[in-house]
């Protein structure tokens, strides 16, 4: 991967921080991504949670200066699929609201990805994720 684990890893932390949860599923699932995208889980861990550690300080408006700055150092053919792991990281829980699809679309703006694309994929995750519960 030609993006840097730390920016990787900032995304990763405002996805996790959409709903203030992070849990020991997130942590499997930040090992899954890491094991998919042939990074050592356990530098990303330590990444995400430095983020998250950063990320919690800051408000909303802070954030989206955060993601803008983090997004364009993200390697542009790997935009996609740092969106991905973020929606991965969303839903890990078994739940999206309306909150972390926002949040979501605010990544994909940071990324450079359409936000018709990034509903798309959104789209279709929920297809393939029958069991994933919408709140509206």
């Amino acid at each position: 991967m030609k993006t840097d684990i730390k920016n990787l890893a900032a995304f990763l932390a405002t996805s996790i921080w959409a709903d203030g949860e992070y849990d020991e599923a997130e942590k499997i699932a930040i090992s899954e991504i890491a094991e998919a995208m042939e990074l050592n889980k356990d530098e990303l861990l330590a990444e995400t949670e430095t983020a998250i550690a950063e990320v919690e300080q800051m408000n909303e408006e802070k954030i989206n200066e955060y993601l803008i700055e983090k997004g364009a150092e993200v390697d542009e053919d790997e935009a996609a699929l740092v969106y991905m792991a973020a929606m991965q990281i969303v839903t890990t829980d078994g739940v999206l609201g309306v909150e972390e699809v926002e949040n979501l679309l605010s990544i994909a703006t940071a990324l450079g990805i359409e936000e018709s694309y990034a509903m798309l994929l959104l789209i279709d995750l929920v297809k393939e994720e029958p069991e994933l519960k919408l709140l509206f």
